[in-house]
């Protein structure tokens, strides 16, 4: 490689890492895997599902930018971009109320104390105990678990930074462009995995209080939502802006 295609290689790495610095790659996804009680392996599997379709949804916007027009390709990215701000705010604020009624669910029945939440009222309920891995609805079919559709969320919003860089790989000739795409996942998912594992292990120092880890789920879906405000607004209220 010429100095020219190393400087567009390394502005590449340097552009994919700082954009995964934006809270919205890694802290809903962070937050989700506290709530449940993830492990650093299963934290770095679901990111790097998320980081797939995210950065699968950002190649086909580039290529669009190649291929039809950059101002449609901006559009569609900004588009996709607000869309996931709001499924944001939505699974937080349905997250929060969820979370929210499971810890006033407990009651008392004859005087007997009685948990929705056990192993046992989960059967009773048509649901599959916790840590099984499937979750059942109240006919007993498999249901999409909430943490599926947060990575479809986390997933769908694009990278801005990929359109001139790939326009920019362009100059170099069809094989420069396909390293550039090839370097610029590599370095969006692996940074996306590190920092989401980071934010876990950080996340969950932080909570190891009593009386903060009994609200654990409350607070997850509290700050998923303020994400997501954060990604939709300023989008709106000045179209032209960009995180």
């Amino acid at each position: 490689m010429d100095e020219a295609t190393l400087g567009l290689m390394a502005a590449t790495v340097t552009l994919a890492v700082l954009h995964t610095l934006v809270p919205d790659h890694e802290l809903p996804l962070a937050m989700i895997g506290r709530a449940q009680n993830w492990t650093i392996k299963k934290m770095a599997g679901v990111t790097l599902v998320a980081g797939t379709i995210h950065i699968s949804v950002s190649m086909t916007i580039g290529i669009i930018a190649l291929v039809v027009s950059t101002a449609l390709a901006k559009q569609v990215a900004s588009t996709a971009h607000i869309i996931s701000g709001f499924l944001l705010v939505t699974f937080g604020v349905v997250y929060t109320i969820l979370a929210w009624r499971r810890k006033g669910h407990s009651h008392s029945h004859g005087g007997l104390g009685h948990s929705h939440g056990s192993k046992y009222a989960a059967h009773a309920h048509g649901r599959a105990p916790s840590g099984s891995g499937i979750k059942l609805d109240s006919e007993g079919k498999p249901i999409i678990s909430g943490s599926a559709w947060l990575v479809a969320i986390v997933g769908i919003a694009p990278c801005f930074t990929l359109i001139p860089v790939l326009l920019q790989s362009t100059l170099f000739g069809p094989t420069t462009t396909l390293i550039v795409m090839v370097v610029y996942a590599i370095s969006t998912i692996g940074m996306m995995v590190i920092l989401t594992s980071i934010a876990l292990k950080t996340i969950t120092f932080i909570t190891k209080l009593e009386k903060i880890e009994k609200h654990v789920e409350i607070i997850a879906g509290l700050i998923i939502l303020a994400v997501g405000l954060w990604v939709a607004l300023p989008s709106l209220l000045s179209p032209g802006h960009t995180h």
